[in-house]
């Protein structure tokens, strides 16, 4: 299967949570919280590539701001 990583207007939006639940684990939560919600509401609309593309662009900002602080320290 390929994942569609990158594939809406929203993925920048991934990218930035990502990177702030590096600090403030509450956004993680909150982002997985909204990814079940939008899966269940856009059920059959949205393909099963798309929501866990959105967990890879998740992933990297989370990536990015550690591999930063990491640098930083």
């Amino acid at each position: 299967m390929m994942l569609d990583v990158f594939d809406d207007r929203l993925s920048l939006m991934h990218i930035v949570v990502g990177a702030l639940s590096f600090f403030y684990q509450v956004f993680f939560v909150v982002f997985v919280f909204y990814e079940v919600v939008e899966h269940i509401y856009l059920a059959g609309r949205e393909k099963e590539a798309n929501f866990l593309g959105d967990f890879v662009e998740f992933l990297f900002g989370l990536g990015a701001a550690a591999l930063a602080w990491g640098m930083m320290a």
